[in-house]
């Protein structure tokens, strides 16, 4: 059986700040993908890059842009590095960051996704990347 940690359950894609962009001129409008995933973390170890390696493998399958933000809470186990050459994934770390939910507020702040979902790929949940996807969809069809 596998989980899926979102924002709430059942798991919300919310509207991201290039949908309200997307039409406005330069310098507001915003180089902009489908989805942001904001991944926070907190000494995640080897299984965060096997989860986003699977949740950018079904978003490739599916066809959809997005990009990953990885946010580290109180970096310092070496977790950031293994993210480091993942393509669309940004990886941010910073000592002021010191919670998830701090983390999580940051990723949001830095998502340029017409949609974003928040993942938590932390310990011994597995994230399901298609359920993940279904929601997007879902918040997409019903915008």
């Amino acid at each position: 059986m596998t989980h899926t940690n979102l924002l709430a359950v059942p798991p919300v894609v919310v509207a991201g700040p290039a949908r309200d962009l997307a039409p406005m001129p330069w310098p507001y409008a915003v180089a902009a993908v489908e989805l942001t995933v904001v991944v926070p973390f907190q000494n995640a170890g080897r299984r965060l890059r096997e989860a986003v390696q699977r949740v950018a493998d079904a978003l490739h399958s599916q066809q959809v842009s997005f990009e990953v933000i990885a946010v580290a809470a109180r970096p310092g186990d070496g977790s950031a590095q293994t993210l480091a050459d993942l393509p669309q994934t940004r990886v941010v770390t910073s000592a002021h960051i010191q919670d998830k939910g701090a983390a999580m507020h940051f990723g949001f702040a830095m998502a340029r996704g017409s949609w974003i979902c928040f993942a938590d790929m932390d310990g011994d949940t597995e994230v399901d990347a298609y359920e993940l996807i279904e929601h997007f969809h879902m918040a997409r069809e019903k915008a």
